[in-house]
């Protein structure tokens, strides 16, 4: 049904009258305000704040609950080109190494560790695994975090027991040290590794508190002597 609108005016001693006819005008709405911030690449997720919603994806580096003693949960670490993040699931998303996955979640701080927790995981297919990069020991920090790094050092004092969660190995080198955590999931025997040797760990970079760590995912990670670049080790 049309409407009417009248509209008079006047003017010089006269008075006009115009007559509208027709739907009145309807404004359209505003687009919605976007609840999820798309975020294509891990990098630019890390330079958010705490409590930004994101998605990331990229090719997961640990599998599901490879750090459960420690972390509490079955997450894992998702890293894309140089940038990686670890993804604190504890609904187990049954994810591999290898993995391609989309993830879309909350920033959070895990005891100084940048993490996302999920409220979708999904795992688009398989992808080439992603080749750890070889960094000196002093690099270990907050540019490393979240990546899959090797480093060599020299064991530098006795295992530390720190069970249920693991066990810390102090590696020293050329410039630095850093603290190897070993979780109870990796099976590594402890009285295996012994003070003044040398040593080669593959790992998860990260945190915990004011100290940073690498986190090998299993005992195949950890292994004795230098291999690679010596330029790493002492």
């Amino acid at each position: 049904m049309n409407h009417v609108r009248v509209l008079t005016w006047a003017a010089a001693g006269a008075v006009g009258v115009a007559i509208f006819t027709g739907a009145p005008a309807v404004a359209e709405p505003l687009p919605p305000v976007p609840s999820v911030v798309a975020v294509n690449s891990i990098e630019l997720a890390r330079s958010l704040p705490i409590g930004a919603e994101v998605t990331v994806s990229g090719i997961a580096t640990t599998s599901s609950g490879d750090f459960e003693s420690s972390f509490y949960d079955k997450g894992f670490g998702l890293q894309s080109g140089n940038s990686g993040i670890y993804v604190s699931d504890p609904d187990n998303s049954v994810v591999t190494v290898g993995d391609q996955v989309e993830v879309s979640g909350v920033l959070a701080d895990q005891e100084g560790l940048l993490v996302i927790r999920p409220s979708a995981v999904t795992r688009l297919g398989s992808a080439p695994a992603v080749r750890p990069e070889r960094l000196p020991l002093s690099a270990i920090g907050e540019s490393s975090e979240g990546r899959l790094v090797t480093v060599s050092g020299i064991v530098s004092a006795p295992v530390v027991d720190d069970l249920p969660y693991g066990h810390k190995i102090l590696v020293s080198g050329a410039g630095g040290n850093t603290v190897i955590f070993v979780n109870t999931q990796a099976g590594l025997d402890p009285a295996s590794i012994l003070v003044g040797r040398p040593i080669t760990v593959t790992g998860f970079s990260g945190q915990y508190a004011d100290t940073y760590e690498v986190l090998p995912r299993s005992k195949d990670d950890v292994r004795q002597g230098f291999t690679g670049s010596l330029s790493f080790g002492s």
